[in-house]
């Protein structure tokens, strides 16, 4: 989860104009006697070390599972199977595997979620990955498989939508094909913000100069990420609800490809404190994958672009050569492409005559890191290849065949980051993957997550016939801020209650919505997300009444910078299940 927090700082920061919602008045009490059990469940890959072969027969015996630590005790237990013919072909893989008739079979489907992140990639990785998916479903797709595919090019676009029809996939990546990539734009503009203004060269300038250009370009950087973080996030919580193992394989090379990159020297490190862009930009997204119970994979289909080739068999260092602790990175054999010190400046040691030095290899690490870490954490991995067809080949033989364990929490919904172990006491040989942490994420916003996922999709539905009055705004500056002018703007929601499914308890009717508010600028740049849970509740003598003519009313405001702003709406209804958007364009 991305700690509000870490929002807020970052856009004091950047100065982009991102609105801030704050949920300014709440009616009513939560109706009291409400239970929530809180199930989670972990899949298992279990493989033997040396062979790489699926371990099948295990039993829950053979598991133990921890939570921060403290033994959980194992309340559901299945080794599962995408389908019959995986079994088969595992059981064959393996001549000690427990014989089994096909009554004691338990096959679970697999959601392949495929994004495509256009914004960052460029047409020649956008085409390995169509081909190399055309390669993997030309002749169908597989049983017990149902298959998306998603495109991000600043907005987001459904393709085809949960399929098991191979020639709807493949008719999908034709058009896919059509679709304008904006990565090698993104690169040049990325490029040409930051060479605009060249360090002065004077002794007394230059380093706060660099220091200046160098903090633009991590903001930039942070930016580009994020926005196709949010992508992945609208993504899983599209398809969080479909029943099966869920996955999402993300085509991206993890940031924007860049001419230009940092340069330090050694009166850099003595006079201010140095800020870099972090290995762990996706954190956020692989702890609410773990928590949407997605597994992640990322696959970057131009390769891999190193300096030497120590670092893809050794792991990844940083500038000064501290260790970072890397998640799983595949660089499938023959397909990495090895650059030459020319290309990727392997020059990332401070240099005590005070040389500048250019701190691309750095950069190239962190990204791999970045992509490897988030993976890692969902118990997935991060791939490097040119062959597209290899890498979803590995991801299939991993979702094909797994152990499902699942255990209750003694907490639900108190937001915080837990790590989760699972051991095999007594079978070293075997090799566990599994997600390692998650976020046990409020109701309020995991049903503001589901809103805005559908508001970022497109869907502008008003089954419950909200309105949303826009109140005079109260404009203020701010001396010294980037974009002075600051609006608040009240938002008064109206919800009929004659469209809200109510329930009698006692002497009152019943009701509860989700009420979420985000806002987006015009270069695709989110707020942090706003949700909240509502009760709403009428007497029993003037139901009638309110059915007949009232609606339920919920102030709250949102503070924009001048300018453009689009502030989403939504209203979803916790027992019809129905959901109400309302986009605003608001500009001042």
């Amino acid at each position: 989860m991305r700690s509000v927090g870490r929002i807020a700082a970052l856009v004091t920061a950047i100065g982009i104009g991102i609105p801030g919602i704050a949920l300014c008045k709440q009616h009513g009490e939560p109706f009291r006697g409400e239970t929530t059990v809180n199930v989670i469940e972990v899949p298992v890959e279990a493989v033997n070390r040396e062979t790489g072969a699926a371990a099948v027969g295990l039993t829950a015996d053979d598991f133990e599972i921890r939570e921060n630590g403290k033994l959980q005790a194992i309340t559901n237990f299945a080794e599962l199977w995408r389908s019959e013919a995986d079994a088969a072909a595992i059981g064959d893989l393996d001549p000690a595997a427990v014989d089994r008739t096909i009554n004691d079979l338990r096959t679970r489907t697999v959601e392949m979620v495929y994004l495509f992140d256009l914004y960052l990639m460029n047409r020649e990785g956008r085409n390995r990955a169509i081909e190399g998916l055309r390669a993997t479903y030309r002749e169908g797709v597989p049983e017990g498989q149902n298959v998306s595919v998603v495109a991000y090019n600043g907005s987001l676009e459904v393709f085809v939508d949960r399929t098991d029809d191979n020639a709807e996939v493949l008719d999908a990546l034709t058009e896919l094909g059509e679709v304008r990539t904006r990565g090698n734009e993104q690169s040049v503009a990325f490029s040409e913000e930051l060479i605009d203004n060249q360090v002065t060269g004077e002794r007394d300038h230059a380093f706060y100069e660099r220091r200046r250009r160098n903090r633009e370009f991590i903001d930039e950087l942070q930016k580009r990420v994020l926005r196709v973080g949010d992508a992945a996030l609208a993504t899983m919580a599209r398809y969080a609800a479909a029943d099966g193992r869920r996955v999402l394989v993300v085509f991206t090379p993890g940031q924007p490809r860049t001419e230009w990159v940092p340069e330090y020297a050694s009166v850099d490190y003595v006079n201010s404190s140095i800020e870099y862009p972090t290995h762990d930009l996706w954190r956020d997204v692989a702890l609410e994958a773990a928590d949407l119970g997605f597994t992640l994979y990322a696959i970057d289909s131009s390769g891999i672009r190193v300096s030497f080739d120590s670092d893809v068999e050794t792991g990844i260092t940083d500038y000064v050569g501290d260790a970072i602790d890397r998640g799983p990175l595949v660089i499938l054999g023959g397909e990495a492409t090895i650059e030459p010190a020319s290309a990727v400046d392997e020059n990332y040691t401070i240099d005590p005559e005070g040389e500048t030095h250019n701190l691309g290899s750095w950069l190239e690490r962190t990204r791999k890191a970045m992509l490897g870490l988030a993976a890692g954490a969902t118990g997935g991995e991060a791939i490097f290849t040119r062959d597209v067809a290899k890498a979803i080949d590995r991801v299939e033989t991993s979702v094909g065949h797994y152990y499902s364990l699942a255990y209750v929490a003694d907490h639900v919904g108190d937001g915080q980051t837990y790590s989760i172990e699972v051991r095999l006491p007594n079978h070293p040989e075997l090799r566990l993957t599994h997600r390692t942490a998650y976020v046990d994420q409020p109701a309020a916003l995991r049903s503001g997550r589901q809103l805005r996922s559908a508001m970022l999709f497109g869907a502008d539905a008003n089954p419950l016939g909200i309105r949303v009055d826009v109140g005079e705004t109260d404009s203020r500056f701010r001396l010294g801020a980037a974009g002075s002018k600051r609006v608040t703007v009240p938002l008064k929601v109206k919800i009929p209650y004659g469209r809200l499914e109510m329930v009698r308890r006692g002497d009152i009717y019943w009701a509860k919505v989700w009420i979420t508010l985000f806002a987006e600028d015009a270069a695709g740049n989110q707020s942090q997300l706003a949700s909240h849970e509502q009760p709403i509740t009428v007497p029993s003598d003037r139901y009638q009444e309110a059915v007949a003519r009232g609606y339920f009313s919920y102030n709250t405001g949102v503070e924009i910078e001048g300018g453009s702003q689009k502030v989403y709406v939504g209203i979803q209804e916790e027992l019809s299940g129905r959901t109400s958007i309302m986009p605003l364009e608001l500009k001042h």
